[in-house]
């Protein structure tokens, strides 16, 4: 008797699992094949679903195609008609039309807030605007542009604001005090450790060198006073999750160097803090940020950056000795599904 009650709990189990699994939209499920990683099958259904129509797909193919900071093999291997067919609308052009731009042309609000958040002129209510509309993480571009070309007043009112990503704050902040040398690398260091950070201390300046531009421009040294600060912070802040994760996985003990590996490769605090979802109405932050997807992009953003005169890996040249071999390992296993 009890197994017979035991077999029917379940069958019942397997039903309602799957019809949880056929109850998942068409949508729903190119999403999870996504932050799955499986770009060559979400990316065509996603196409296919954009084609007739789903202006969620359209909006959320044309975010990945620019946002995606570390394109997989698949997409790398695509030629060029075929990366359009999966990303563009099909029409007479040469290129295609970006779904973007199609569906801001039918009036979709929240395309034509994405599409005016590409332009580089200071806007707050389009800040606010993105906001209202869930996609925060879309407020970044338009921030560093208030940063950079807005007066004074616009930057000290978007400090003030709330809806301002916390991430930000140091690049608004260099800009609107008084000039300190490397100030946007100080900014971001006073921001991940408050106390004591003095523009004339040379082990500040030398770690805020790798927080401005990363590998290649700062100390590196595992001595640095600062060091265990920052990477504190790159373990334990939520923008920087999937970094965390990926080291906390694969390296043990030495997470925490694997982790300003990352940072380092990644171009420094003000690039690590943009591994984000594409679409936060369709991909809340949160689950793409725990996803593996973006786990991957982490890693692969690592193995495709090259130095500025474009001859070698980043992650190939001098500095890397000094960085942790966990993390290169990553990186260097990950660049085989590349060649």
């Amino acid at each position: 008797m009890f197994r017979i009650v035991v077999a029917a709990l379940f069958i019942v189990a397997q039903a309602v699992i799957g019809s949880a699994v056929s109850a998942q939209t068409p949508l729903e499920r190119a999403v999870a094949l996504w932050l799955d990683g499986d770009d060559a099958r979400a990316l065509p259904m996603l196409a296919e679903l954009a084609a007739k129509g789903d202006a969620e797909a359209r909006l959320l193919l044309a975010r990945i195609e620019t946002t995606d900071l570390g394109p997989s093999p698949f997409r790398l291997g695509l030629e060029p008609a075929q990366s359009r067919a999966l990303f563009r609308q099909k029409d007479l052009s040469a290129f295609g039309r970006s779904w973007l731009v199609v569906e801001a042309a039918a009036g979709n609000e929240l395309a034509q807030a994405l599409l005016r958040a590409k332009r580089p002129e200071p806007d707050l209510a389009l800040i606010s605007r993105l906001n209202a509309l869930g996609e925060h993480q879309a407020t970044d571009y338009p921030t560093r542009i208030i940063a950079l070309y807005g007066n004074e007043d616009m930057r000290l009112s978007l400090l003030e604001d709330d809806g301002l990503m916390d991430d930000l704050k140091p690049y608004l902040s260099y800009l609107t005090l008084d000039p300190e040398p490397r100030g946007d690398g100080l900014a971001a260091l006073r921001h991940i450790q408050s106390d004591g950070v003095e523009a004339g201390s040379a082990p500040a300046l030398g770690m805020a060198g790798t927080l401005a531009l990363g590998l290649g421009y700062g100390d590196l040294s595992p001595d640095n006073p600062w060091r265990p600060a920052v990477e504190s912070w790159l373990m334990t802040a939520q923008s920087t999750v999937p970094i965390a994760q990926l080291c906390s996985t694969s390296c043990g003990t030495e997470a925490p160097a694997c982790a300003f590996a990352f940072m380092a490769l990644s171009g420094g605090y003000f690039e690590v803090i943009r591994t984000d979802s594409p679409l936060e109405t369709v991909i809340p932050q949160d689950r793409f940020l725990n996803s593996p997807r973006a786990r991957l992009m982490v890693l692969r953003r690592a193995v495709l950056a090259r130095t500025e005169t474009n001859v070698e890996w980043l992650a190939e040249s001098a500095p890397v000795a000094e960085l942790s071999a966990c993390a290169i390992g990553l990186i260097q296993a990950e660049r085989q599904a590349y060649q």
